[in-house]
């Protein structure tokens, strides 16, 4: 075997290993600047929507439009889960199995309630196992809705959101971690 022949067998996986490894390097890299944006992204959310001030309005329950009451009817010590239709259901459905781990009679618990005015009608009576809470007016009436995203919170019986927490898709452990701590609050 010719030494030019051995040194190009010899260096050739050298140099794709190198490539290959600067590549991973950018790859990282990228993962930790989009993570890093996404956690910005959720804390200025957050700061615009936490103790937002809401408009108190009929709801009801399902598709049942007639039997109707006020959202304030709510307030005490419930968690709300906010979704829209157009969430991605991996999100709503980690969510929900962080719930059901701190309140695992979530279906049946009066004090947790989701909300998700968009939801299909024929979807409302049994959404994830709940009935969903609707909204006469369609919206909370905060910017966070516009998002897409879902989010946990309570509301004040001067009727503020608190607790406000967004659900963080490239970290779910922040959302166990909130819902250990609000459960224990409440």
């Amino acid at each position: 075997m010719s030494s030019k022949r051995f040194w190009i067998i010899l260096l050739v996986p050298f140099f794709l290993f190198t490539c290959n490894q600067k590549g991973k390097k950018k790859e990282d890299q990228y993962i930790v600047d989009y993570n890093r944006q996404v956690v910005i992204k959720i804390q200025k959310l957050t700061n615009d929507n936490d103790q937002a001030i809401l408009q108190d309005q009929n709801v009801y329950w399902g598709n049942d439009s007639i039997n109707v009451q006020m959202l304030s009817d709510y307030v005490a010590q419930t968690i709300f889960f906010y979704f829209s239709y157009n969430t991605c259901p991996p999100c709503i459905e980690q969510s929900i199995e962080r719930l059901s781990q701190f309140i695992p009679d979530y279906q049946e618990n009066d004090k947790v309630v989701f909300i998700s005015p968009d939801y299909l009608p024929r979807l409302r009576d049994d959404c994830y196992g709940k009935r969903l809470l609707g909204l006469k007016n369609k919206r909370l009436g905060i910017p966070l809705e516009e998002e897409n995203v879902p989010f946990f919170f309570t509301i004040s019986k001067d009727m503020k959101i608190n607790n406000l927490h967004i659900v963080n898709k490239t970290n779910f452990n922040y959302t166990t971690e909130y819902l250990k701590d609000l459960v224990f609050k409440l």
